[in-house]
């Protein structure tokens, strides 16, 4: 099975940004999870955003627009 991404190097900047925190065995694997359901809803909204607009590309303006949406449905 292939890796989809460097566990080593996810881990050593969780532990930059939080030197000081315990953090658990498998937390890189909650974040990257977290990482990319936060992209794919990102994606659904900005393709929602294209369509009210009739656009059939999605342009940087849908993604600002649905970036404000989203991140506040994953404010902690």
């Amino acid at each position: 099975m292939t890796r989809l991404y460097p566990r080593s190097t996810l881990k050593r900047i969780i532990n930059a940004h939080e030197p000081s925190m315990r953090l658990s065995k498998n937390v890189d694997i909650k974040i990257y999870v977290l990482y990319l359901l936060f992209l794919q809803r990102l994606l659904a909204e900005a393709s929602r955003q294209a369509q009210l607009t009739h656009d059939t590309i999605i342009q940087s303006r849908h993604v600002s627009r649905a970036l404000a949406l989203v991140l506040q449905q994953f404010k902690g």
